[in-house]
């Protein structure tokens, strides 16, 4: 055989032995069951070591981590120092990057496994750290339950003598601030290499104060600082009834708070007082007539902050006078209300909020606006008849009476028109006077019964029975 035939057999011979050694060799290196020798996992050493027995210790470790005790202390004597395991606090260890490692090693080709493993030959495998802020809340929330259990006071506007307004401090709560507790206990989490003692890792809570969402400051910015008006009506040997239609429709306006722009509906309030605490009966207005029914006096509370009101330089809305003059204040100074007719409303028109205090006896109900004080500014209100109306005559027919003869029914009742103004006085001296009112109360007729031809026997029901001064007649009931 000639030498240039020998050669390329043995090239391929030596090309084959060496496929063969290396192909050999990664097989040998890549089917290993142990890991590279250089190869750490969150600073524990693990080269060398069998994959099954690095599943069984790490699990051991993983566990030992989840009940590696915390003991949390603050310097607070109201919040006590508590040990809690990491587990407890909602550390999670994350074994996706360990788990993908893994199987990079332990499946694929044997080359692939090969290239792995030459990889990871001195690679150290991370070992995130996570933590649960649910868990974490409820394990704060539960050990530190006494702590939790309180809850901030809102501070409180009161009054004192001589209606100085005054106020209650709230009072702040302490609680364990989770966010920041969360990013300590991710940095001082141990890791599977640093397993090395059984103490507790000591760590400060972070503690701050909970404030309520009303505090002295916040009150303060409302601008309420004193009394701007106050106004007293009497109600002397009212019924019981009337009395607690009084009493009742006050209380629901008692604290009162308006933001400056806002405007008081005294329809809601009677809508609220009727759901809360029921009217009862007493003397309403029907028509322009006294008649039984049920929630006479609200008129008189409205009628009693709208003078308050009106001493206040506040902006009126909506009013109406009654339909009859009433007793406790002058003519043209009421309001009356007629649910679906007649509304009070005023809108606060100042800079500063305004606050409602009522005080309510068996015989008298007044009401205090409290906001910004401006001293050197008063009201005046004043009220004028500037027409008198004399009463007509209304004869009705009454056939038992002989032709002729005439008998006196009712006695009627002069009518009014009235005209009030309010003056406003800066440091005495008047710099404005605006028209507020016009007002009609129409006169009572004298009604006289006679037997004449075309006289109607009675009167003929209203198109609109309109209810004042109450909720509802006990006929409607």
């Amino acid at each position: 055989m000639t030498r240039s035939f020998r050669n390329p057999i043995l090239y391929f011979s030596v090309a084959l032995g060496l496929f063969v050694t290396c192909g050999t060799a990664l097989y040998i290196y890549g089917s290993q069951s142990t890991f590279p020798g250089n190869v750490t996992i969150a600073g524990w050493r693990v080269g060398g070591m069998s994959y099954a027995e690095f599943q069984s210790e790490s699990e051991q470790r993983l566990k030992r981590l989840a009940a590696f005790p915390v003991l949390l202390h603050a310097s607070y004597p109201e919040v006590p120092a508590k040990e809690l395991s990491l587990g407890q606090l909602g550390i999670r260890y994350d074994r996706s990057l360990l788990t993908q490692s893994l199987q990079q090693l332990t499946s694929g080709s044997p080359f692939e496994r090969a290239k792995a493993r030459w990889t990871l030959r001195n690679a150290n495998i991370p070992l995130n750290v996570s933590l649960d802020p649910t868990q974490l809340s409820a394990t704060v929330k539960d050990s530190w339950e006494e702590l939790y259990s309180k809850q901030p006071v809102a501070a409180k506007r009161i009054l004192k003598s001589q209606d100085q307004v005054d106020y209650e401090p709230e009072r702040n709560v302490l609680r364990i601030d989770t966010a920041h507790l969360q990013e300590q206990l991710q940095i001082i989490a141990p890791s599977l290499g640093t397993l090395t003692h059984t103490a507790p890792l000591g760590l400060s809570l972070p503690i701050y104060e909970l404030s309520p969402s009303i505090t002295i400051a916040s009150l303060k910015q409302q601008g309420i600082d004193g009394k701007i008006s106050e106004f007293t009506t009497s109600f002397p040997q009212s019924g019981e009834g009337r009395v607690h239609n009084i009493r009742a429709t006050a209380t629901s306006i008692q604290d009162y708070l308006m933001a400056p722009g806002d405007t008081f509906d005294y329809s809601k309030i009677i809508a609220q007082t009727e759901a809360k605490f029921g009217y009862k009966e007493a003397p309403v207005i029907l028509n322009g007539s006294l008649v039984p029914g049920i929630g006479g006096g609200i008129c008189q509370v409205s009628t009693t902050l709208y003078n308050a009101v009106l001493r206040s330089g506040l902006e009126i809305v909506e009013r109406r006078n009654h339909s009859l003059p009433v007793s406790y204040v002058p003519l043209g100074q009421d309001a009356t209300f007629a649910n679906g007719y007649i509304n009070f409303k005023f809108r606060n028109n100042t800079n500063s909020y305004i606050w409602i205090r009522t005080i309510t006896t068996d015989s008298a109900v007044t009401v205090k606006l409290f906001g910004h004080q401006t001293p050197t500014i008063t009201y005046d209100i004043a009220s004028k008849i500037v027409e008198t109306i004399q009463p007509p005559v209304k004869y009705v027919n009454n056939p038992s009476l002989s032709p002729g003869l005439e008998r006196p029914i009712s006695t009627g009742k002069v009518g009014y028109k009235v005209e009030t103004y309010r003056t406003k006085r800066e440091n005495g001296t008047i710099v404005s006077k605006e028209l507020i009112s016009k007002d009609q109360y129409s006169p009572v007729p004298t009604v006289i019964a006679a037997n004449r031809k075309g006289l109607q026997t009675e009167d003929p029901a209203p198109k609109q029975p309109m209810v004042e001064d109450g909720v509802s007649t006990l006929a409607v009931q």
